[in-house]
């Protein structure tokens, strides 16, 4: 099954760059420009200026792949002396409620996606698995990590609590009030006992889809080139077991640019026969928040799809909830099982983007912007920089792992694992060879 290492990570000096807080990065989509300068200013070591675009060039990030090898010259970047896994916790709020998430980092040798040890869920987009190839061909390292869950009935948890049980190696905050903690885990048997656990069981992508894909396109395209891979034969990995408690699915909501040459009353026209929908009250000036007490009483609630949809100007918030599935069977995805098909996300792809507002599936991308923020969905819908939005329940962890399972995907950002894993903690340096470690 999954074959890990350990590997000598590159981290940053902290006593050279201030603190962890001046380096740590989110690891979302790689940002354009001026929202990786917003993120960086003042802060001259900050990861998120690796992940930075040439402007105007073929070589989209060569700048940024000549500035990390400059920073490890000069000692910003520090490579560890010997092999390790790193075991990595993270504290995190929701809402008032404080909580954590624990796993560890690895090296993870690709595997191709029919051989059954590393499952998606997702499908991935043309346009952002170029974008990560060509990261990976600028900079030549493994920034941030493919977020993979192990069900191996809770053995890794339970050694990872008994290694956090120590000091941390490595402690440090971020502007957001989270926690990171790192420990390295070099330990002969403790390195063995991981590698084992994790060869027991598939692994379950949770977050880093493109990253996966993107990392095998680029050890084919070396092995072509070269014959050889070397260590882009692996990929950084952070696996959890899926039984942790901090493990957190949120939804990703849909927010269409452009209702086209539909108007707002026509498209709840032709939803109504479907679901069942209901006007609620959206106070002019508390419209985010007021949604998002409502978005929290949707995602607890349960039985058939339920959805919560905001109009044109943000002033008009309606509430659907499918009427019979008898109903839209005829309008949903036939080469797939009613596990997939009957997902939430499924749903509202199939009847309310495609059927009901005629929005082909290669259109997605074009026309459909997602997002888990209700905030900045609200304030996008009011702004006009969106016409509607959708707004959707979580999908449960347990379809997920089914789906995985059963070899079938779900719509394009049907998940938001939260916290995100973030960028600016180890480097999986994929053009150092290390002769003691196979790759």
């Amino acid at each position: 099954m999954a074959e890990i290492r350990p590997f000598r990570a590159v981290r940053y000096n902290l006593a050279r760059v201030g603190g962890l807080d001046q380096v740590i990065g989110p690891p979302e989509d790689i940002p354009s420009v001026e929202h990786a300068r917003a993120i960086t200013e003042g802060h001259p070591y900050h990861s998120v200026r690796l992940e930075m675009h040439d402007a105007q060039t073929g070589a989209a990030f060569a700048s940024a792949g000549r500035r990390l090898r400059q920073w490890l010259r000069d000692g910003v970047l520090v490579r560890d002396q010997r092999p390790a896994f790193y075991v990595y916790e993270q504290e995190y709020s929701h809402g008032d409620e404080r909580r954590s998430r624990r796993g560890f980092f690895a090296a993870l040798r690709l595997s191709e996606p029919d051989a059954g040890v590393v499952l998606p869920h997702e499908g991935v987009l043309r346009q952002n698995l170029d974008l990560r190839v060509d990261l990976l061909r600028g900079i030549r390292v493994n920034l941030s990590a493919v977020y993979l869950m192990i069900k191996d009935d809770g053995w890794i948890g339970r050694t990872l609590a008994e290694v956090v049980a120590n000091s941390p190696d490595v402690c440090g905050s971020d502007d957001e009030g989270g926690v990171h903690r790192l420990w390295l885990v070099d330990d002969p048997q403790r390195v063995r006992e991981l590698r084992e656990a994790a060869a027991g069981q598939p692994l379950y992508i949770a977050d880093g889809h493109h990253r996966y894909a993107a990392a095998l396109a680029y050890r084919d395209e070396l092995r072509l080139r070269q014959g050889n891979a070397g260590h882009a034969e692996s990929v950084l990995a952070f696996i959890a077991d899926v039984s942790d408690p901090g493990i957190m699915i949120r939804p990703i909501h849909r927010l269409v640019r452009s209702l086209g040459d539909l108007s707002w009353d026509v498209v709840m026209t032709r939803l109504t026969p479907y679901f069942h929908l209901q006007k609620c009250s959206v106070p002019e000036l508390d419209s985010p928040h007021t949604i998002e007490r409502v978005i929290e009483r949707l995602e607890r609630s349960e039985g058939p799809p339920a959805y919560l949809l905001l109009g044109p100007g943000g002033t008009t918030l309606i509430s659907a909830r499918l009427r019979d599935w008898r109903l839209i069977e005829p309008l949903l995805a036939a080469d797939v099982s009613p596990l997939t098909r009957r997902l939430d996300v499924s749903v509202l792809d199939a009847v309310l983007l495609q059927h009901v507002m005629g929005i082909a599936p290669d259109e997605i991308e074009e026309r459909i912007e997602f997002s888990p923020d209700v905030e900045q969905a609200v304030q996008a819908v009011r702004s006009g920089e969106a016409s509607m939005a959708a707004f959707v329940r979580p999908t449960p962890l347990s379809a997920l792992l089914a789906v995985a399972r059963s070899g079938e995907r779900m719509p394009q950002k049907s998940t938001y694992f939260y916290p995100k894993v973030p960028i600016g903690l180890v480097i999986h340096d994929l053009e150092e060879w290390d002769a003691s470690v196979s790759p």
